[in-house]
């Protein structure tokens, strides 16, 4: 036999061979590894669903998140201006407090200052008073002569300086 020999019988014997293993992979092995090629088929189908599932919830996510992130800056931005706002009408409150109660204790300053003032005039003039009428008794009881009525306002005057010492 050679090898390019054409033999009818084994021709034949291979081609039943042939349709026996086919047949016999197709009701042992055909179902089972189409099974689970559509099953593959179904697992990367499903997959594919979920990850596109969750890719649409990612970004829904995001957007929802970028939004309440672009309100809690604008409600920030709000809350920083009140504060502001705030902060400048209480300054100015408390500076025309302070400026008021300033202006009080100057007034109350000057009406004390005032009263004080008044207070020693008075004084002064009581003392004043006193002073004229010690110095007339003076006078009066002793002789109206001039040399001595010198030597009494001198002595007078010397009383009033060590007073005031």
């Amino acid at each position: 036999m050679s090898l390019v020999e054409i033999a009818p019988g084994l021709i034949i014997w291979t081609v039943i061979t042939f349709v026996v293993l086919l047949a016999v992979l197709r009701m042992v092995a055909w179902k089972p590894i189409l099974g689970l090629l559509e099953q593959r088929e179904n697992s990367i189908r499903d997959s594919l669903e979920q990850a596109r599932k969750a890719r649409e919830e990612a970004e829904t996510l995001m957007a929802q998140h970028r939004e309440m992130l672009a309100k809690a800056r604008q409600e920030m931005a709000g809350i920083i201006e009140k504060a502001q706002r705030d902060a400048e009408q209480r300054r100015g409150e408390i500076l025309a407090r302070a400026h008021s109660e300033a202006e009080e204790k100057a007034r109350q300053f000057a009406d004390d200052l005032a009263r004080q003032k008044r207070a020693a005039i008075r004084d002064i003039r009581k003392e004043a008073v006193e002073l004229v009428l010690a110095a007339s008794t003076r006078l009066v009881r002793e002789s109206l002569d001039q040399d001595r009525h010198r030597v009494l306002v001198r002595t007078y005057l010397d009383d009033l300086d060590d007073v005031r010492q």
